[in-house]
């Protein structure tokens, strides 16, 4: 069966609000690869899409060579609706036995509403269906892409199933066992995302603008307040305040009146502070206790939570192994896991570019935005130069990549050494953003860079996690240093073709083998997909010049500068 073709695939067909689902896609394993996965978002040009992947299910279809028929197993992420319905009351007894407080909607909910929201899309495969619970799948995607032979696993979210939040499992060779779970209603994802809702941005896209408000806080101020808000005790979580809080209503819209008192006496940035600290405790008591419980060395992890890179680095601290977070950490992982958990095989995941590839550029497409290629020189040695001289150049080439996370082939590049690119970059994108944009490296360029970091810190590879930087980076690359001195790098391996070439060309140029990476998109839309995607960007303000697979364009204009 391991050899068979395993159609992975994540989201729903309603567009109910209570379903709060989001980042749908679709995934081919066949044998021990990975052949193509991709999330709806990025054809349909739809931010965060949720919806019936079949688009996706047909790309991921296509591009893995094999025809509908071909499929033999089909993994749905998410439990059927009878079990869904179960475990929610399961759940929600819990909740009752820890706090005595009952959600009688939550209740009605189980019951009713659960039982609407999986219906199927269309598929025209006729293969047998297994659903793989959500955080079994996140589970999944981590530990059968670490490449550890035996680790324990951690996952936390918002909530999976309706029900869930999080859970410990032990992973050894193709097995892996839930040993704990965690109780939705005392959710740490779900408090990190109605902050983000109570500061004006929208849950389950923006957290990262917390993150990013945290470093310029106090957060002595308030944490107390939110120790006793979620507390993790007895290898639980638990909350008198949340369930009442967050899931009274039906449509599972976060009430947010505590936060607003809370803003009416204490800067945003001290409460984000205080929630991001609480949020580092309580990750990193889990992930201790879990390694603890397990009697592992090594962790992997996926979930939301996981999303945020400074809990990672906190974590990093603590493990005594090696650590691996699952490149695509939210619910855009879950097709992927879910394929993964009936593989039920290691997969090595050396990158993530399991997309599809730009495509070239029509000639009335380049007529219309007024590109011209540039030819003399290679497209690395070129766009090295333009970059020396402040210009920012977008690329769209090769496979695209899977997961929240540009790694080159859909990537904005700009120098570093000028903080005052951010603000630039910022206009030009027309984004709101409180962090630096994250940098690109050698390895070279990591171990100058890089406090603490190692060759074999798989995270680095991925956009994942943070580290402190070395004065010389301070000097080097202002422009992605945060005020809390951390930076959030994708480092290039030696084999990394062209973004190795680039990195090395500017350096010659430079000295310095680093360079600003940002997602090549505008304010609320999806990381570009397309050449034709790419110079519409181009044609907004967005860059300067455009790599399109192997082809360097600029506009007419700059003909004496390059």
């Amino acid at each position: 069966m391991n050899d068979e073709p395993i159609l992975g695939i994540w989201g729903y067909s309603s567009d109910s609000p209570q379903v709060m689902h989001h980042d749908s896609g679709a995934a081919i394993i066949i044998g021990g690869k990975i052949t193509a996965a991709v999330n709806e978002e990025r054809i349909t040009r739809k931010k965060n899409e949720g919806c019936w992947p079949a688009e996706s299910i047909r790309y991921a279809i296509s591009a893995s060579g094999i025809t509908p028929l071909d499929i033999r197993r089909i993994a749905m992420a998410g439990l059927s609706p009878l079990s869904r319905s179960a475990l929610m009351i399961r759940e929600l007894v819990t909740l009752f036995r820890q706090t005595g407080i009952v959600l009688p909607n939550r209740w009605l909910y189980s019951l009713l509403t659960a039982k609407k929201i999986r219906r199927f899309g269309p598929l025209d495969i006729s293969a047998p269906i297994s659903f793989v619970g959500h955080h079994d799948a996140h589970a999944a995607s981590a530990f059968f892409t670490s490449q550890f032979p035996s680790a324990c696993v951690v996952t936390l979210d918002g909530i999976g199933d309706s029900a869930i939040c999080g859970g410990v499992y032990i992973g050894k060779g193709n097995s892996l066992k839930c040993i704990r779970s965690f109780n939705g209603y005392a959710s740490l994802g779900l408090l990190y995302s109605s902050v983000t809702k109570a500061f004006g941005f929208r849950p389950a896209r923006h957290e990262g603008k917390i993150t990013g408000l945290a470093a310029m806080g106090d957060s002595n101020i308030l944490i107390n307040k939110f120790r006793d808000l979620l507390r993790y005790e007895n290898r639980r979580l638990v909350s008198e305040v949340i369930p009442r809080l967050f899931m009274q209503r039906v449509d599972a819209e976060w009430k947010t009146e505590w936060i607003d008192e809370m803003m009416d006496t204490h800067s945003r940035e001290d409460i984000a502070a205080a929630l991001q600290r609480h949020t580092e405790e309580i990750a990193s008591a889990i992930v201790r206790d879990a390694l603890e419980d397990t009697g592992e060395k090594n962790a992997a992890l996926a979930g939301g939570v996981f999303a945020n890179v400074r809990v990672n680095q906190k974590i990093l601290e603590i493990v005594p192994g090696k650590l691996w977070i699952h490149p695509n950490m939210g619910d855009g992982g879950l097709c992927v896991g879910a394929a993964l958990h009936i593989a039920k095989k290691q997969i090595e995941l050396k990158d993530v570019y399991l997309g599809e590839t730009a495509g070239e550029a029509s000639v009335s497409s380049l007529e219309r935005a007024g590109l011209i290629e540039i030819k003399d020189k290679s497209v690395a040695a070129a766009a090295a130069q333009a970059l020396s001289k402040g210009f920012i150049v977008g690329r769209a080439a090769e496979r695209m990549e899977y997961g929240p996370r540009a790694l080159g082939n859909r990537t904005i590049f700009a120098e570093a050494d000028d903080a005052s690119i951010n603000d630039t970059l910022n206009k030009r994108l027309k984004r709101t953003e409180f962090m630096p944009f994250a940098p690109i490296m050698t390895e070279s360029a990591a171990k100058k860079y890089l406090k603490g970091w190692s060759s074999s810190d798989e995270p680095s590879r991925f956009m994942t996690i943070t580290y402190d930087v070395t004065d010389s980076c301070r000097e080097d690359a202002p422009a992605i240093v945060h005020v809390d001195g951390t930076a959030r790098p994708q480092v290039v391996r030696d084999d990394s073709g062209f973004l190795k070439e680039l990195l090395v060309e500017y350096g010659r140029i430079t000295g310095k083998e680093i360079l600003i990476n940002t997602s090549f998109n505008m304010h609320e839309e999806p990381i570009v997909r397309t050449a034709e995607d790419a110079i519409r960007s181009f044609e907004s303000g967005a860059v300067d010049l455009l790599i399109i697979e192997n082809k360097l364009y600029k506009p007419k204009k700059i003909l004496s500068e390059l």
